[in-house]
């Protein structure tokens, strides 16, 4: 079985909802945005529907264009197309990351859109945290998230994120969050609203180069949303080691054997960054459903043989569980 592709991860429609919510964008420019990401508009109103990485990525990308509004209404007023543009262009000749957060709280200092942040220094962390303004709307983790992508990007790495704090109660889809932040944890009804990296980063070189920054900047936001590197966590290693085994699955103690540890300590670690073995196993599967029903015409007896099902009922039922439509359903309105 070939492994999923890493775009057909998948994400609530809330998200959708979240980059809409900022905009004045008549009716019919949404729909035919919608069209082009392959988004139903029906499936919008369901609750537990889902959308692809890809699909959100596109979507937010036209937004952006459309909207001529690079924070999407989220600012006291709009951040023109070609900032980030001009933004990436100073960061890129920076020499290490210090200077590169300097720039980054520079940069929304002289937009002045009524959006910042300030850097706190403590002995092992630094600390990025919003300023002027009232993250009730969660504005504060769309500005970790374009800030984040960004300097990973820079580093060529994914920059481990030691904590997250937001002022607003946890969302129904705080679990998202955390494939949005590469599993990092993450608190919410907090005081304020910040970003806790390691204070190693402040040393650590820009690696990227004018090369590469033209590959970029050929479409920034989608490229930052899909932004990939190899990483270290322990879901993203039981992932990459099961992704090709949905099919016929190991059981937790065959999986340890497998990766060498001990199946208390590969629990254990898994718990730490706050998954399990089956919600991998379940993600997995949910978006491996989601890519083969979009971009394959294979059947629904086929699909549930790729992905272990006994029974071709059994998928369905299960994919209604995970989605909010059946696989029929969702596959037609794709099409």
């Amino acid at each position: 079985m070939r492994k999923t592709d890493k775009k057909a991860l998948s994400f609530s429609v809330s998200f959708i909802h979240s980059a809409l919510s900022g905009v004045t964008l008549d009716a019919n420019t949404i729909d035919i945005l919608l069209r082009e990401c392959r988004i139903p508009k029906p499936l919008l109103q369901v609750s537990d529907a889902r959308v692809t990485l890809e699909q959100l990525a596109r979507f937010t990308s036209l937004l952006i264009l459309a909207s001529g509004d690079e924070l999407l209404g989220r600012a006291r007023e709009p951040l023109p197309v070609g900032s980030r543009s001009l933004l990436m262009h100073w960061l890129v000749t920076a020499k290490t990351m210090e200077q590169v957060l300097e720039r980054l709280a520079g940069f929304f200092q002289i937009v002045d859109k009524g959006v910042s942040f300030q850097i706190e220094i403590e002995e092992e962390l630094i600390h990025l945290v919003v300023l002027s303004h009232d993250d009730t709307d969660g504005f504060g983790g769309d500005l970790f998230f374009v800030t984040h992508r960004i300097l990973s990007w820079l580093s060529r790495e994914i920059i481990a994120i030691s904590h997250l704090e937001f002022e607003y109660p946890k969302p129904a889809i705080a679990r998202d969050f955390r494939a949005v932040y590469y599993g990092a944890s993450m608190s919410f009804d907090c005081d304020r609203s910040r970003m806790s990296l390691p204070r190693s980063l402040l040393q650590k070189p820009v690696r990227q180069d004018q090369a590469g920054l033209e590959l970029l900047l050929k479409d920034p936001y989608f490229a930052l949303f899909l932004l990939d590197f190899k990483t270290d966590s322990w879901a993203a290693k039981v992932a990459g080691e099961i992704n090709d085994k949905l099919d016929a699955l190991p059981t937790l103690p065959e999986l340890a054997a497998i990766m060498k540890v001990k199946p208390y300590t590969l629990q254990r670690r898994l718990a730490d960054e706050g998954t399990t073995y089956l919600t991998i196993k379940n993600h997995l599967k949910r978006d491996s459903a989601i890519e083969l029903l979009i971009n394959t015409d294979l059947t629904m007896e086929e699909i549930s043989v790729r992905l272990g099902f006994s029974e071709t009922s059994s998928f369905t039922r299960t994919f209604k569980q995970w989605i909010g439509v059946p696989p029929t359903a969702y596959r037609k309105n794709q099409r």
